[in-house]
């Protein structure tokens, strides 16, 4: 072990002591780099009982344990099904389908009908899935297992939760930006009400008076909403953090909020989340300097922020913070009964990092564990152990607990748990899920130091919703929603023509070392292509009916968009993207525009930029983005610098002539798109 690794271990310990914790500040595994993970707990205001005396899952997560402890319940989003395990035995009880089997389908895209992406348990009787691509939630039997119904909801359900008697059922839907109440006695919505953009998860308070509500991408915070009258409260935006002098101290703004799970005994809201560096350009951005994890607490009524859980670099003389491994993709947080552990699983690194509750400080970091692409942990109601769900490996890591333990408070407990009896996602497809997602540096040489993955940019296979300052000038991180298969050229100058040719980005942008030329890596480059063009869903369309049939407005806007736009978005796709040159060849002419859009003032121009086959691209000739899945996808053009459909339109040479009233309609049917 080297000598800084040594300090670190003794100043662990010595903090653990001086808390009151005795060894278990050491960390739980003495190796070099740290590693990420996701969690999800259970939570409860001050002064209420644990959740598990309640009726109520009320966070939202990928898994739950029930009031006894005695089954695991688990969603398996690649499977449209949900698992129960038996604790005790560690054995799959059963697997529920959902739905049929997903497969791949005539176009080899594989794309689940169901994706189940969380569940609640409702007084021991009932659990609650919310299945996010198929806008339903589903209701099953806790005892015999059987789908009792499914409740449609409005599009991309990715969160839910109960009241902590058990009285009501909340559900976030993501894409309609919407929470749902339902009512667990009849099973029928009761009210709703809409938030601002991209909800992602929920939680209740334990007096079941609040609800707090996570925004995942733009004007990232948390929404309070009043549950009894199912109103909007207050908002509590997470603020940026300030660039400083070294770039290697966390900045920047934050994207990723997973979850907002409340302490145990105070209240205060745990929020992991991002920080992503926009105001560092190239060449001084590089994989250390671009993200950060970070958890924010706001105060237990969700109104401010309260403190905020920082990356210390130990390489920068004076940084502070309140961990120093490098670990990335903070995802969900679970705390132990008595509320003084806090476990936080990492998605990416594929980790588990343990702090003191109360301090905030890093106690442990569990390192390596079974599993891949963390999207949930769970401490049981007795305490004694943690369940972390590992999507890639369909698996469940245990973790055994004991806060008395001097030396290792939390540590892998035997082998994972497999969750599903065959696994139908094919096998190229998982192994290029594994690596869009990872950041485990130790396994596959994605980045450097467990820092950064691609997931961490495109967020759920999307977007964060930024624009980095990179040489070629200001770029707005595209969508891989749908694959960018069939759309053309590749990169907003099309310099590139297929996913696998990003070997380059893995070098330059996350510190890795892939390399298309190695034929030892190229197997992995073309199971991450494989994976970015056929297993990424397109995004649930809040504003299209089920049957496809537009409004007036939409078919008005329709014949607009027709006059006016389908001399470059053109086709299947909505695009004009490798037109003429449908092999992508880089030796024939390639079609680029310019739109009027070219950053030429200011410290970040655009530059021309040369493309896999070694031809120059002027600076200001745009490849044609496809609209397919655009209502998803603010902000726009190169830059980002349209903030809403509205923008773009009013800023197109076509917009001057155009009525407001043309333009609304216009809008209206690209949000079909």
């Amino acid at each position: 072990m080297g000598s800084a690794a040594v300090k670190r271990r003794n100043r662990r310990a010595h903090l653990g002591l001086a808390l009151g914790l005795g060894g278990a500040a050491v960390v739980a595994a003495c190796s070099g780099d740290p590693h990420t993970g996701a969690t999800a707990s259970s939570g409860s205001s001050t002064g209420a009982p644990h959740p598990g005396e309640a009726s109520g899952t009320t966070v939202s997560s990928s898994l739950a344990v029930t009031k006894d402890d005695a089954m695991l319940w688990i969603v398996n989003q690649d499977s449209d099904s949900v698992s129960v395990i038996d604790t005790k035995s560690r054995a799959l009880v059963v697997e529920i389908p959902l739905g049929p089997a997903p497969a791949l389908d005539p176009t080899k895209r594989f794309e689940p009908k169901v994706s189940p992406r969380a569940l609640a348990i409702v007084d021991s009787k009932k659990v609650y899935v919310a299945g996010e691509t198929a806008n339903r939630v589903f209701v099953l039997d806790a005892e015999t297992h059987a789908v009792l119904t499914s409740i449609p909801v409005p599009a991309a359900p990715s969160g839910i939760a109960a009241a902590p008697d058990g009285s009501a059922v909340y559900v976030v839907s993501n894409e309609a930006a919407q929470i749902t109440e339902i009512d667990p006695k009849t099973d029928a919505v009761v009210k709703s009400v809409g938030v601002t953009e991209h909800p992602w998860s929920i939680s209740v308070s334990a007096d079941g008076q609040s609800l707090f509500v996570t925004h995942l991408l733009l004007d990232p915070g948390v929404s309070v909403i009043d549950a009894r009258t199912l109103t909007l409260r207050s908002k509590a935006p997470l603020a940026d953090q300030p660039q400083g002098s070294e770039k290697r101290v966390p900045n920047g703004v934050a994207r990723g909020l997973y979850a907002a799970v409340p302490h145990p005994m105070t209240g205060e809201l745990w929020v992991p989340h991002l920080l992503l560096a926009v105001k560092t350009a190239e060449p001084a951005l590089d994989f250390e300097s671009t993200v950060f994890p970070t958890i924010s607490t706001l105060k237990a009524d969700g109104t401010a922020e309260a403190r905020r859980l920082l990356f210390q670099p130990s390489a920068v003389p004076g940084a502070k913070g309140s961990f120093s491994d490098s670990v990335s993709g903070p995802r969900a947080v679970a705390f132990t009964p008595d509320g003084k552990l806090a476990l936080l699983a990492l998605g990416q690194s594929e980790d588990v990092m343990v702090f003191d509750a109360v301090t905030g400080n890093e106690v442990a970091l569990v390192r390596p564990l079974p599993s891949a692409m963390l999207e949930g942990i769970v401490v049981d109601h007795a305490g004694k152990h943690a369940y972390v769900d590992g999507r890639n490996t369909h698996d469940v890591t245990v973790l055994a607990l004991d806060e008395t333990n001097t030396i290792v408070p939390v540590k892998v407990d035997g082998p994972s748990i497999d969750r599903i009896k065959v696994d139908p996602m094919p096998a190229e497809l998982r192994h290029g899920q594994r690596l869009f997602y990872t950041a485990n540096s130790a396994v596959f040489p994605v980045t450097k130091n467990f820092w950064v993955a691609c997931a961490t940019c495109h967020i759920e296979g999307g977007s964060d919703a930024v624009t980095w300052l990179f040489s070629a000038g200001p770029r707005d991180t595209p969508s891989n929603a749908g694959g960018p298969i069939n759309t053309g050229f590749l990169l907003h100058q099309g310099l590139r023509s297929d996913v696998n040719q990003y070997d380059e980005t893995i070098r330059t942008e996350q510190g890795g070392n892939y390399h298309l030329d190695k034929p030892a890596q190229k197997p992995d480059l073309d199971a991450l292509a494989a994976y970015v063009n056929h297993a990424i869903p397109f995004p649930q369309n809040p504003h299209l009916a089920a049957d496809g049939k537009l409004t007036p407005s939409q078919k008005h806007g329709e014949t607009l968009f027709t006059n006016l736009c389908t001399a470059c978005h053109s086709g299947p796709y909505l695009t004009d993207s490798g037109s003429g040159n449908p092999k992508l060849d880089f030796s024939m002419p390639i079609v680029l525009h310019d739109v009027g859009t070219c950053v030429s003032t200011g410290a970040v121009k655009d530059q021309p930029g040369k493309d896999i086959g070694g031809n120059m691209h002027t600076a200001c000739d745009f490849d044609t983005p496809t609209l397919r899945g655009v209502f998803a996808t603010a902000p726009y053009f190169h830059d980002g610098s349209a903030r809403t459909l509205k923008d773009v339109v009013d800023r197109l040479p076509f917009s001057s002539g155009l009525p407001d009233a043309d333009k609304a309609d216009l809008i209206a049917y690209l949000q079909t798109l």
